[in-house]
């Protein structure tokens, strides 16, 4: 059987020797109980993705050194946003780890009408930091603090296609199949567990692109997913 080697990013990987993130210490020391000499892999998308072995261990620092490159920093990328209603934490936190899976580089928090839950960004962040150790991504997607339904589509970033999720306007919105989304950067918004106020769902008709995803009104996460997965499907 191969042995694992853990992937770790880190965002200064500049400096030798590279000093790894304070929450590494419990994982590399207590569950995988590595000792200076044991291989890691070392990321972020600037430096790439380097074997290293690990110089030291203590519960102030773990420090490594690079011994070869593994892959290449990545170029600039097409970018694959995400805004979305934060729900119920365990429900978010799928979102976050799916999502960033599939290649999500923005997510946007938004708070409408019906949204019942708060982000807790420390502990998204983590989730997210996970996902793309364990999925072999390079570069961790940027996770934006809450911003208000109101505010964030008076100032939609101006450079994405934007595309809302409106399955209880099925008559008024194109099949998501039927949306050309490949070599553009494309930005997905999703409603809360009980979907978008009539009043948001005017602004979105007004301010984006509708779709409809499937036949059944899907649930929030699923939804999150379904749109990222049709996107990054005509861009393979």
């Amino acid at each position: 059987m191969a042995k694992h080697i853990p992937r770790i990013y880190c965002a200064d990987m500049e400096r030798e020797p590279i000093e790894l993130p304070e929450d590494c210490y419990l994982h590399i020391s207590f569950i995988l109980k590595l000792k200076p000499g044991a291989e890691v892999i070392v990321f972020n998308r600037e430096s790439g993705e380097w074997s290293c072995i690990i110089d030291s261990v203590s519960r102030h620092s773990i420090t490594v050194r690079k011994e070869r490159l593994l892959q290449k920093h990545l170029p600039e990328q097409q970018k694959l946003g995400l805004a979305f209603c934060p729900i119920k934490p365990h429900n978010t936190g799928l979102i976050i780890e799916k999502c960033t899976e599939l290649g999500v580089t923005d997510f946007w928090p938004i708070i409408s009408k019906f949204t019942n839950s708060t982000f807790k960004f420390d502990k998204m962040k983590m989730i997210a930091k996970g996902a793309v150790e364990q999925c072999g991504r390079l570069d961790m997607p940027t996770l934006h603090r809450e911003i208000s339904f109101e505010n964030f589509v008076n100032a939609l970033p101006f450079d994405f296609l934007w595309i809302s999720a409106l399955e209880r306007l099925r008559e008024r919105s194109q099949s998501i199949l039927d949306i050309d989304t490949s070599n553009r950067n494309c930005g997905f918004i999703v409603g809360p567990e009980g979907g978008f106020s009539e009043i948001e769902r005017s602004r979105l008709l007004e301010a984006t692109l509708p779709i409809t995803l499937a036949t059944n009104v899907l649930r929030s996460e699923t939804a999150a997913i379904a749109c990222i997965a049709s996107a990054i499907s005509k861009s393979v």
